[in-house]
């Protein structure tokens, strides 16, 4: 009988080892981004790939973060990126989802006013470390 109690015993150690070894994974990429289009590029700078998308959405074209902006000049990498290291721009743009703003949805809410891709790139941008 001792046998079996201590074979039982065994097997939970095991079985309990095994859990805790899955608990502990962390999957860092969302459902979504698992599944990212080919637009998404692999390699992403700020240069090549986020200024043209801060330009478009966030400075020219909403005039929220240009040269001289009291809310951050983001043709700034370095301002951007200060942004990013702080959690503001992970909050605002990842988060909340309230920026860029294009407008109040059905129920009062600003949107999140990027096309998938160039919403995706900035995501993938950002989680490898927002780099120049």
């Amino acid at each position: 009988m001792e046998v079996l109690n201590n074979l039982y015993i065994s097997s939970m150690k095991k079985l309990l080892i095994i859990a805790l070894l899955f608990a502990g994974c962390k999957h860092d990429a969302t459902e979504v981004e698992k599944a990212e289009p080919s637009c998404v590029p692999q390699s992403i700078s700020y240069q090549r790939d986020i200024k043209p998308i801060i330009t478009a959405n966030c400075a020219t074209g909403s005039g929220c973060h240009g040269a001289g902006s009291p809310n951050g000049n983001f043709y700034n990498y370095d301002v951007l990126n200060a942004t990013c290291i702080s959690g503001e721009f992970n909050k605002r743009v990842f988060i909340q989802k309230t920026m860029p703003p294009v407008g109040l949805d059905s129920l009062g809410v600003d949107t999140l006013g990027l096309d998938s891709c160039d919403y995706l790139t900035l995501r993938r941008w950002y989680n490898n470390g927002h780099y120049n």
